[in-house]
């Protein structure tokens, strides 16, 4: 949505280089001497709350009130709160002495309406940055009609359930809707750079260049397609320290960048939640076994590229019908779940460990060879035998018997698995409690 260029430019810096106000700081006296110089209604605020520090003659005219009247006094005295408001989402993060693009603002001044066209630049005083904004009534020829189309525009924008931006070709904000601010609750002084949105919403570093590489890689890809960038999500840190999930929509078009923020955080959530509730045992906690199949093909594909042994133990809690008779399923249950605590604790955070069904149990892990593995598995062993299951003021002894396969790029899945039964199997014969490795016979 490009501005139309009529009958104005502003009065900082195109006009002031020529008389010869610096892009960088000055004192104010500089400031004032410089602002009285240009033909063109100025006033000077501070970056975030749009609070008044001085004007220049031509703006005491165009607002109907003596210098002295400006200092500390509000925007919204000059125009209105309707374009207090739009003035404060004309953000302007271009570098210090640049101008954003003009816009058409609906104000009321000296209690009448009037469209005045507004253009911002920051200069620096006395080491402080501060806003200029530059007023000049909108021009007539079919200004009228303009002015009330964007006013219009504007009111859409801000009603839009997600951020919207209009950003200059070098990615620096010119506008910023309400809902964007409310998203993220930066503030042009959090935002004068674009760096600055960087450093904020991604301020882990090895994340941040994640998501500078995701964006720039993305609107490359576009452009030279000449199509809208395809959306992407990436988690934002926002003022108050809420992390959103962000879907990110940009298209250039013209000489802007507009952009569009779309929160998917509830969604994501809700999506991961399903997947879990897909993926889990309900009650253990521990992958169910749609799961753990999918993770032992991945793991097999993986192992040719892989120097440590893959293996796949099966774990059957001994006796465990017996727990369920004595002492009810409620028992049984607590059990099956204090015992996928147990094993959960005895292995490596890369394990995988799933519930196959009724008192059955998996687990797929990577070991430097035969014996590590043997030895994972007796630690298993060892740490749902090693002391009782205190369940109810009831102390119980319980057991588990393994059986484990060390496989091999040329073993199938399924071959896998029922070796590794026939190892379960052969541990429940000899007498439970104990580990069996499968051998080739």
């Amino acid at each position: 949505m490009r501005m139309p260029e009529i009958a104005v430019k502003s009065a900082l810096p195109q006009e002031t280089e020529a008389v010869g106000i610096p892009a960088h700081g000055r004192s104010r006296q500089d400031v004032d001497f410089w602002m009285n110089c240009v033909g063109a209604p100025l006033v000077l605020v501070e970056m975030q709350d749009l609070t008044v520090r001085q004007a220049n003659r031509n703006a005491a005219i165009l607002f109907g009130r003596g210098l002295e009247a400006f200092n500390h006094c509000q925007m919204e005295e000059l125009v209105g709160p309707e374009a207090t408001m739009m003035l404060g989402q004309i953000w302007n993060v271009a570098p210090v002495g640049t101008p954003g693009e003009p816009f058409i603002i609906p104000a009321q001044v000296q209690g009448q309406e009037r469209s005045l066209m507004v253009q911002v630049t920051k200069i620096a005083v006395e080491d402080e940055t501060l806003r200029l904004f530059t007023f000049m009534d909108a021009p007539p020829q079919g200004s009228v009609a303009l002015a009330g189309w964007q006013d219009n525009m504007l009111s859409m924008l801000n009603w839009l359930p997600f951020g919207f931006e209009i950003a200059s070709s070098d990615d620096q904000i010119q506008f910023a809707n309400s809902t964007f601010k409310e998203l993220f609750g930066f503030s042009q002084d959090d935002i004068s750079d674009i760096e600055d949105w960087w450093r904020v919403a991604y301020p882990d570093p090895e994340y941040r260049a994640y998501a500078r590489k995701q964006w720039y890689d993305s609107i490359a890809a576009a452009r030279a397609e000449q199509r809208e960038m395809t959306p992407f999500d990436l988690d934002v840190a926002t003022a108050t320290g809420r992390t959103r999930t962000i879907q990110f929509r940009h298209r250039t078009i013209g000489n802007f960048n507009i952009n569009l923020y779309i929160d998917v955080t509830q969604e994501r959530a809700a999506a991961r939640e399903l997947k879990r509730l897909a993926e889990t045992d309900a009650l253990t906690g521990a992958m169910n076994r749609r799961r753990l199949m999918d993770e032992a093909a991945r793991l097999q594909a993986e192992s040719e590229n892989r120097s440590a042994a893959c293996a796949f133990l099966m774990l059957d809690i001994d006796h465990f019908k017996s727990i369920n008779d004595r002492y009810g399923h409620s028992v049984g249950d607590r059990v099956l779940v204090d015992f996928t605590r147990r094993c959960l604790d005895a292995l490596e955070p890369q394990d995988r460990f799933g519930r196959m069904g009724g008192e059955e149990f998996a687990v797929l892990l990577r070991r430097p060879g035969g014996a590590a593995i043997a030895d994972a598995a007796e630690k298993l062993r060892s740490a749902v035998g090693s002391t009782p299951f205190r369940i109810d003021h009831h102390d119980l002894a319980i057991t588990v018997s393994i059986g484990a396969v060390l496989c091999d790029p040329e073993t199938s899945l399924e071959a896998g698995i029922s070796r590794a039964d026939n190892a379960l199997y052969m541990a429940k014969e000899a007498g439970r409690d104990r580990v069996i490795m499968w051998k080739a016979p």
